[in-house]
């Protein structure tokens, strides 16, 4: 397996699917330079990257560790810019990160996306 694309769709509440989609991109980079894995958030998972996020206010576990482990090992991640204005949102509105900015693509550009990888997930 050389490249790794892990697809994410829901929610940051009610799910732990977007908190656990960024473990494991954390950990495919983890096992060395010679896999490229890329995670891509779309649909109500794009509310996982909001900078405003404070899950810890209705009892859910704070996304700022996770955060941390995808900015230290440099994990790629990708939104649909249309899922992010279908929730109201802009690229304003994303969490920043010191290593590697938060890269926004058209939802036409996600076929070609797609067939840059051998391997793709989806939690």
């Amino acid at each position: 397996m050389k490249s790794v694309l892990i697809l994410c769709n829901q929610g940051p509440f009610g799910s732990n699917s977007s908190y656990e989609a960024i473990r494991l991109g954390s950990g495919f980079l983890g096992l060395g330079e010679d896999i490229d894995c890329k995670l891509l958030f779309y649909g109500d998972a794009v509310l996982s990257v909001n900078k405003n996020l404070k899950a810890d206010k209705i009892g859910l576990d704070s996304y700022d560790e996770g955060f941390e482990m995808a900015d230290l090992s440099e994990l790629p991640i990708i939104v649909i810019e249309e899922d992010l204005a279908c929730r109201g949102m802009t690229s304003a509105d994303l969490t920043e990160f010191e290593e590697i900015p938060v890269k926004m693509i058209k939802s036409d550009q996600l076929g070609e996306l797609l067939a840059q990888f051998d391997t793709v997930f989806k939690i």
